[in-house]
């Protein structure tokens, strides 16, 4: 138990020790399956997930460390950033996936956006989310006043708006993308693959901005807020999501996508 003489950070409740050991070993097995399909492939893109679940796992033993420190301001702000800051590496992935999907599609002629700079706008924009939203959660960890709790949401909350903004224009140019697929395929299995794994993406898409859309209302929502009162919303509508996008995302292995990480067309069958 915490020490009576602690000062509780998370002021309106004691985090669980057993969620946050489950979710780290969750992300702990995800993890390792992932690492393991990326030595097995000989693929790098998917690297950033890996990155992605060792941000969840550090984050969530540090939570479970929380539970007996409810004072320490460095377990409470390693497991703050690093849960905060995990879905946008697994967005990264997903921006990742799909130019290179299309390129191995045979079909790059009908991407709305050019497949050697799909991967570029949307890490761009992904990298800029990430540091404002680390920046907004540094100001929250260690607050000197009301006005520094404030800003700090407001950056974050900004940081959301926008990440849920390019998340939107990305799912717009997947979606031209696969109508004009479909009016061309002629039915092969690598148009069938190709399929699939647009399905894979729009899934995790989904959970994505499901988690940003909680996100957003939390901050809003404030300290006081019911969201930031209790602990069950965010593992059910972040931690349980970014396990899932993780879980689906192991799809991507599947197929002749061995050679993703190069400019050319790829057969995805056999």
């Amino acid at each position: 138990m915490a020490g009576a003489s602690d000062t509780n950070i998370y002021k309106h409740y004691v985090p669980s020790v057993a969620a946050a050991i489950a979710f780290a070993a969750i992300f702990g097995a995800l993890t390792i399956a992932h690492f393991i399909f990326i030595i097995a492939r000989k693929r790098k893109f998917p690297i950033i997930i890996v990155i992605g679940g060792l941000f969840e796992i550090i984050g969530h033993i540090s939570r479970a460390i929380s539970h007996f420190h409810l004072s320490s301001i460095p377990a409470f702000s390693v497991q703050s950033i690093l849960i905060l800051l995990a879905p946008i590496l697994f967005a990264a992935g997903i921006y990742m996936f799909l130019g290179r999907l299309i390129r191995a599609s045979g079909y790059s002629d009908l991407s709305p956006v050019r497949t050697t700079w799909i991967t570029k706008i949307f890490l761009f924009g992904d990298i800029f989310c990430f540091f404002v939203q680390a920046v907004g959660a540094g100001k929250l960890i260690k607050p000197k006043n009301p006005h520094d709790v404030e800003s700090g949401q407001n950056i974050i909350l900004g940081g959301l708006v926008l990440q849920i903004i390019i998340f939107a224009f990305f799912v717009i140019v997947t979606v031209i993308f696969h109508r004009r697929f479909r009016n061309e395929k002629v039915g092969t299995s690598k148009d069938g693959m190709v399929e699939q794994q647009l399905w894979s993406l729009y899934i995790c898409s989904l959970l994505i901005s499901v988690r940003s859309i909680f996100r957003l209302a939390e901050y809003k929502g404030g300290q006081d807020g019911y969201l930031m009162k209790h602990e069950w919303p965010v593992y059910t509508f972040d931690v349980a999501l970014m396990a899932a996008v993780m879980a689906i995302s192991m799809n991507w292995y599947r197929g002749r996508l061995d050679e993703m990480d190069g400019h050319t067309d790829i057969p995805l069958h056999g």
